[in-house]
């Protein structure tokens, strides 16, 4: 909410092996900081999916929030190139 309040530019939230993030945790956040505005994907720059059950599935990476289109290309550019080069 600190991103849609204009409190914040942006939010990570790195996944470790085996959790997979619940769709009630990400849905109504990720509606209201993209009706101000903001870009709400994963860490991967896809679009999150809300309609396969309790689960969001295909989150291998993380979550990334931002308040901008621009910034948030940019934060998913530097999570590619230290996801490839870290192998974090």
């Amino acid at each position: 909410m600190a991103i849609a309040r204009g409190e914040a530019d942006v939010f990570m939230k790195f996944e470790h092996a085996g959790h997979k993030e619940k769709i009630r945790d990400h849905a109504a956040g990720s509606i209201i900081i993209q009706e101000a505005g903001g870009v709400v994907t994963d860490a991967r720059g896809c679009p999150l999916d809300f309609s396969k059950g309790v689960y969001l599935e295909r989150i291998d990476r993380g979550i990334v929030a931002c308040a901008g289109a621009k910034l948030h290309a940019n934060i998913i550019t530097v999570i590619d190139v230290s996801w490839s080069s870290s192998c974090l």
